[in-house]
């Protein structure tokens, strides 16, 4: 058997995304800190309130993954006018965290080593920031095509999404490998179609005694090697 087609996360997967999250957020809060004239930890509070409250109406859709509703509705909390600040707190922290974007071991050489094969980016977020995150990296010219949850109108693990992605590589579940590092959303989500999976355990994480869906890898280096002898 050989693959004709790679399905690949983004977020966690090529680059370690807690991270650049960490920088980008640690921005923001003290930009928020300085107008607000309140500590990191009350700023904090409210922004995982704001956070948790936009994910709750917005449920599983990829406008509920958007900083700056979070930032909006979080000035609101504070009673502070959004219009004057979010704008400028939600780009100051996306300029941090593209900034801060570091390929995980093996990324980037994965992707060379697989440039004659269409791959088709499956992910939970805006089109949007998805693309500036793949410029940010320099990858664009590996990755053929990409469904966002915001494209699709679903988010893993639902089916659709994968589905959308073999529709556009124009190819089977059994012709395609998913790669990805959350085991609900990538690797369960893709198997449930039949669709060979490789879980990318970065830290080692214990695997469930019941789960059997995937094979396990810790990076795209062993990936590489482990895809070279297989096919």
């Amino acid at each position: 058997m050989s693959y004709k087609g790679i399905l690949l996360d983004l977020d966690d997967t090529l680059y370690n995304y807690e991270f650049a999250h960490k920088k980008g957020i640690d921005k923001a809060f003290r930009h928020a800190s300085g107008i607000l004239n309140k500590n990191r930890d009350d700023i904090e509070i409210m922004f995982l309130k704001a956070k948790e409250s936009v994910k709750l109406e917005l449920n599983e859709s990829a406008a509920s993954h958007n900083r700056m509703l979070y930032f909006q509705r979080m000035f609101e909390n504070f009673n502070v006018n959004a219009q004057l600040h979010a704008l400028e707190t939600y780009e100051l922290y996306w300029a941090s965290f593209l900034k801060s974007m570091h390929f995980y071991n093996g990324a980037k050489e994965f992707l060379e080593f697989n440039q004659d094969i269409p791959i088709c980016l499956v992910t939970d977020l805006t089109a949007h920031i998805q693309h500036r995150k793949l410029e940010r990296l320099g990858v664009q010219t590996y990755i053929n095509f990409m469904v966002s949850s915001e494209e699709a109108g679903k988010e893993k693990p639902h089916p659709y999404i994968f589905m959308s992605a073999l529709n556009k590589l124009g190819l089977h579940a059994k012709d395609v490998i998913m790669i990805g590092d959350n085991l609900k959303k990538d690797i369960i989500g893709a198997s449930s179609l039949g669709i060979k999976s490789f879980w990318l355990n970065h830290y080692q994480k214990e695997t469930p005694n019941h789960f059997k869906h995937s094979e396990t890898i810790v990076d795209f280096l062993q990936l590489k090697e482990r895809l070279s002898y297989v096919y």
